[in-house]
């Protein structure tokens, strides 16, 4: 890919209706439509811009397919019900030096000159600032080519900011940071957040989230190549996008173009280059991959520089410890809890999930089933701040919300006693670091309870039946959804001896479903499989 073939704007606009087509016939039984007249306004727009850098710096825009895809996805995309975008949060997680900056400083001049919202605050941010200029500096050049463009609007270099001129509202693309003094009361109508996994932390990100909850139309764009911070804000966005991508959660209020290599993709092979780098040979090109690739394979740190800017791998994700794809197929129909039933708890620290797992083996299938708590305040605030689907949970039946801002355990001793009326509880299992009160309730109660540590010496081996069970799948989930958000956020730790247990400051989000299992199975164990360590019958001895 040598030589660049100009695209004509027929040939853009031909792709830009084709998709139109392709896009409407998938929604026809869905709540969504494209709308036409406003995609190929945008596409149009945009194809009329030009360059700003490179090769192609001065020529017409060269709309690649993807990028007609993700214009038209997030602004032409609308509610059939509410005749409002679709889309209020936008990833374009892509490797470097594929068009992404020119692509969503073109995007960002629609919004300023051809949408019809008033008031149009328009906002780029990044954490430093050299970064949050490049999308507007993209923008700016654009501008300053069109004579039209340049006619209506001033543009502030020193300020950073491009005002349209003579404007009944104010409309305005400025140039905003984490170190800008003046970031409360920011109402934006749309912002992009540019290489997000370069912040320090979530902070300027959730300031401009909060300023768009009055606007019915506001548009978060995130765009960022992979990085090294796994606990970072851009890591939770995007394993968010993931699980919306894949089902884990119900969002149809976000949307993500993610290139990346599949899990069985070979780092090293030019078509796993090719795949990811849909701009390859416009923006990227192959010889310079190649002399990359040729560093990469001498150099540690190289290879680790190769894999994050152009691959878009995650350089420090040490993966899933019970993958997704496996832990579906584990949904094996109807639970069967008739025989002896073991509890596992895991409470929170009052304001979160807590849960109550239930699981019993019949015919070498370990059936498992849960009740989950959360105070109802708490729940509210993280569906809105987090978008984690509690209440979404709560309607389907999967969730007990209590009232308040502090879970109430006596909704979890009361069910426990219930289900000691219409099953066989053999023993409750609990972590004693925080649930005594708990368990002296349940134990006047008559039910029968043990301590279970949460360290590796008690949690590994049950942690590890989980997940041979699952790979095996001699275990039945039902398809619980909790229990599966749960899972994807699992990060585990291992000591020396390769013993394991949850990591709970690494793993994403909320894990406390598998807490509640290993803590379920650790305990039906101890009953079935016991195991006597001398030093806690007699005490140490000194010889």
């Amino acid at each position: 890919m040598n030589e660049i073939k100009l695209r004509t704007r027929e040939n853009i606009l031909e792709y830009a209706k084709k998709y139109i087509k392709i896009k409407n016939n998938e929604f026809q039984n869905s709540p969504f439509y494209i709308d036409e007249k406003t995609a190929l306004n945008a596409v149009l727009f945009i194809s009329l811009l030009k360059h700003t850098d490179g090769d192609l710096a001065g020529k017409p825009f060269q709309l690649l397919d993807f990028q007609i895809e993700f214009i038209i996805d997030i602004i032409a995309t609308y509610s059939k019900e509410k005749k409002a975008r679709r889309y209020s949060y936008a990833l374009l997680f892509i490797p470097r030096k594929n068009g992404k900056t020119e692509l969503i400083g073109a995007i960002l001049l629609y919004f300023l000159f051809i949408d019809k919202e008033k008031g149009k605050k328009i906002y780029c941010a990044a954490n430093e600032t050299e970064q949050a200029k490049l999308v507007f500096n993209a923008a700016s050049s654009m501008v300053s080519q069109e004579k039209e463009l340049n006619e209506i609007c001033h543009q502030y270099k020193t300020y950073r900011e491009i005002r349209k001129k003579n404007a009944k509202f104010e409309d305005f693309i400025k140039v905003l940071t984490a170190s800008s003094e003046t970031k409360d009361g920011l109402r934006p109508y749309v912002f992009i957040y540019d290489e997000l996994h370069a912040a320090k932390d979530g902070s300027l990100y959730k300031v401009l989230e909060e300023g768009t909850a009055s606007r019915s139309n506001s548009l978060c764009i995130v765009i960022s190549t992979a990085g090294y911070n796994q606990n970072g804000e851009m890591k939770k966005q995007y394993d968010y996008c993931k699980k919306v991508q894949s089902g884990i959660i119900n969002d149809p209020s976000t949307y993500a173009k993610i290139y990346e290599p599949d899990k069985n993709d070979d780092w090293q092979d030019e078509k796993t280059w090719i795949k990811v780098n849909p701009a390859l040979g416009y923006g990227v090109k192959i010889e310079k991959l190649r002399e990359y690739f040729e560093k990469a394979k001498n150099n540690a740190e190289d290879e680790v520089s190769f894999k994050t800017k152009h691959l878009n791998i995650w350089t420090s994700n040490a993966g899933a410890f019970v993958k997704d794809d496996d832990f579906i197929k584990c949904n094996l129909g109807e639970l069967d809890l008739s025989k002896d039933v073991y509890l596992g708890i895991d409470l929170s620290a009052t304001t979160d999930l807590t849960a109550l797992a239930m699981i019993c083996e019949v015919n070498k299938i370990l059936h498992i089933d849960f009740k989950f708590y959360a105070p109802e305040l708490s729940a509210r605030e993280r569906s809105r701040r987090d978008k984690v689907p509690y209440l979404e949970w709560a309607k389907q039946g999967f969730l007990t919300l209590t009232p308040g801002n502090s879970v109430d355990y006596d909704y979890l001793i009361e069910d426990i006693i219930a289900l000691n009326k219409a099953l066989k509880i053999k023993m409750i299992g609990y972590d004693p670091w925080n649930s005594h009160e708990v368990a002296k309730k349940l134990g006047e109660e008559n039910l029968e309870c043990v301590q279970i540590r949460q360290g590796f010496a008690t949690i590994s081996e049950p942690l590890k039946e989980y997940q041979i069970r699952v790979l095996k799948q001699t275990l039945n989930h039902n398809a619980n959804p909790i229990l599966r958000w749960c899972n994807s956020n699992l990060v585990v730790d291992k000591d020396a001896r390769e013993n394991i247990k949850p990591d709970k400051k690494r793993s994403s989000e909320r894990i406390d479903a598998i807490s509640a299992l290993v803590t379920a199975i650790a305990t039906k164990n101890s009953i079935e499989k016991p195991k006597i360590n001398v030093y806690e019958t007699r005490g140490i001895r000194f010889l």
